[in-house]
């Protein structure tokens, strides 16, 4: 039974696939692309799958809602600019980000695919089908992310950081603050100065994690047939073949890994 469910997941991301391909070539339109999604959505809940794994697969229904023939999306590529916001969410279908926080009162988008952004309250939210983005942000920004396929770069962000997605890769440079992340498909390497709470849960790929040697976390990390590796000398020290437990100088804040079918590597960061 595993082994037919793991066919089946391979056989629908690989239409996916397809449909976000016609999509970028202008073969299909963004209503077509929507529907072929949600179809595809709707055959994988009739699979048996782990908590996580719906989880994961769940990002395009949450993607395909947003898009319908009465929005009007924008494609040329343009720069555009907000007020400061708490909180800024954003959902991709395709599409590489990057995410930069600076000492600034204002957002900066630079987008040249197709996407609705929108201001709610204290919230900005950002829905893409197609194109690469960037985007300036506060320090201080909580960011949250829910992506079908493409990259994303994340730097100097200090506070709450969401991420899920089903292929990508994710790297995060001069973090501060907490991540809670969930991939499917794609490596993950963040580099932390500060650390409230971390929690990463992967399917494939491998998690590098880099933190700073005075900060004080309990660690937990756990893979099902990768190798766990740590450079830091943990007290209260738990270890066996695919599990790691123990202290980081004082055990204030959380840190999670766990990984189905990688590798997991905490590091010193330079």
């Amino acid at each position: 039974m595993k082994k037919k469910v793991s066919m089946w997941r391979c056989t629908l991301n690989d239409e996916r696939l397809r449909i976000l391909k016609l999509l970028e070539e202008g073969k299909i339109n963004a209503e077509e692309a929507a529907r072929l999604l949600e179809a595809l959505s709707h055959a994988e809940e009739r699979i048996k799958k782990s908590r996580f794994w719906k989880a994961i697969e769940s990002i395009p229904d949450y993607v395909s809602s947003s898009i319908s023939s009465s929005f009007k999306y924008s494609t040329e590529k343009e720069t555009l600019q907000f007020p400061k916001k708490k909180y800024i969410e954003f959902k991709g279908i395709s599409g590489d980000l990057e995410v930069i926080g600076s000492d600034t009162d204002k957002i900066d988008i630079e987008k040249d695919g197709m996407a609705k952004i929108q201001e709610k309250d204290d919230r900005l939210e950002i829905k893409a089908i197609s194109g690469d983005m960037k985007i300036m942000v506060p320090k201080t920004t909580h960011f949250a992310m829910k992506g079908v396929s493409g990259d994303l770069r994340i730097m100097n962000v200090n506070g709450e950081i969401e991420v899920a997605s089903v292929s990508g890769d994710i790297v995060g440079q001069e973090l501060s603050g907490s991540l809670d992340s969930k991939l499917a498909s794609g490596d993950i390497e963040v580099d932390y100065k500060k650390v409230e709470k971390i929690n990463i849960r992967a399917r494939t790929g491998d998690i590098v994690l880099k933190i700073d040697e005075n900060v004080e976390a309990e660690i937990e990390a756990e893979t099902k047939t990768g190798d766990i590796e740590c450079e830091f000398e943990l007290t209260d020290k738990v270890e066996n073949e695919h599990s790691l437990k123990g202290v980081i100088n004082k055990p204030k804040a959380k840190i999670e890994l766990k990984n189905q079918h990688g590798n997991i590597r905490i590091e010193k960061r330079k």
